[in-house]
């Protein structure tokens, strides 16, 4: 069982991704307003969940929490390159392409959120 401060930061961060989905499964795309959202999103794990003390977990769960941890960086970072990579798209079908990465990419990362609150 997560503390609650962990519980309530994997919820936001959670809530933050969520949000970005529905930005990105929108038919406007705003570029400036989805890469400020994204860059919210990303800043919110960097300051707010790396930095949460694993003191605080079981000492069987911090091992599972740091796995997901790591893939969830790793997945922010690609999920950054897409981001880029759809706001320097021209054609409507790479446009459409990058559109179901981001939402892929997005999905996984709720899903590892999701996983640490069960």
């Amino acid at each position: 069982m997560l503390p609650n401060l962990h519980h309530q930061r994997y919820q936001e961060f959670k809530q933050a991704l969520e949000q970005l989905q529905q930005m990105v499964a929108g038919t406007q795309l705003d570029g400036t307003r989805l890469r400020q959202s994204f860059l919210k999103a990303q800043q919110f794990f960097q300051q707010q969940i790396v930095s949460l003390d694993a003191s605080d977990l079981e000492p069987t769960e911090e091992p599972k929490i740091r796995s997901y941890q790591t893939e969830m960086s790793k997945q922010l970072q690609l999920l950054g390159m897409d981001m880029m990579f759809l706001q320097a798209a021209r054609q409507p079908g790479t446009t459409q392409e990058r559109q179901i990465q981001i939402l892929q990419r997005l999905q996984t990362l709720i899903s590892y959120c999701d996983a640490i609150l069960i």
